[in-house]
């Protein structure tokens, strides 16, 4: 099964150049990614028109929209990292078009889920024209221990070294070591509150958990 997934703007060239290029069968999926609060009638009509466009291929063929909150960039970026996640079979990911801000977002998932991703394209507004694209494996992976003081960080946050240490039954240098190697990456913030320091998880160490 192919999934096409997209940004969608007020035009339908994009999609149409995309199954055009690869081509799409019965029990295809395609996902629009859309804000959640629509203000413009135009993005309900290029839904539209990419519906009926599947039903007259064939009416197997879905078309999901996926809601994302663009003034949450946090939250939209994890949303669609998930959906990359979760998405099963041959994955074709549109790296143009839509809202700027759902664009950024979902360029970021795509990169941190490029394992996943069968084919990426990118449509030239200039040109109008759809180029495949390679994206590069940058995505850093935690060994098992870090991923379990990190996930432990952020099922019970704001918490202290100590405290983790108890919950994992570690000893705290071993605690104290991880969190530092992970505050380096950016996954934790560690700040001080009184005699202890309050550490949580950043937006990194969300993505670290949700990639691995």
């Amino acid at each position: 099964m192919r999934t096409y997934i997209s940004p969608s703007g007020f035009d339908t060239s994009q999609i149409l150049s995309l199954i055009v290029k690869y081509g799409i069968e019965a029990d295809d999926r395609i996902i629009l990614i859309r804000p959640e609060k629509e203000t413009d009638e135009r993005a309900e009509t290029t839904i539209q028109a990419v519906r009926d466009l599947s039903k007259q291929i064939d009416s197997s063929i879905k078309v999901e929209i996926h809601r994302v909150d663009h003034q949450n960039f946090e939250g939209m970026l994890l949303s669609l990292i998930d959906l990359v996640k979760k998405t099963e079979g041959e994955i074709i990911a549109n790296i143009s078009g839509g809202p700027r801000e759902i664009f950024l977002a979902f360029a970021i998932a795509c990169l941190s889920q490029s394992q996943k991703i069968h084919k990426t394209t990118n449509y030239s507004d200039v040109e109008r024209v759809m180029r495949e694209i390679d994206l590069p494996k940058i995505v850093q992976s935690l060994d098992e221990k870090s991923k379990a003081v990190l996930g432990d960080v952020r099922d019970n946050q704001p918490t202290t070294i100590t405290e983790i240490a108890a919950r994992l039954n570690l000893s705290e240098s071993t605690i104290s070591r991880q969190v530092g190697r992970l505050a380096d990456l950016d996954a934790l913030k560690i700040a001080p509150e009184g005699k202890k320091k309050q550490i949580q998880t950043t937006l990194t160490g969300e993505i670290f958990l949700l990639i691995d």
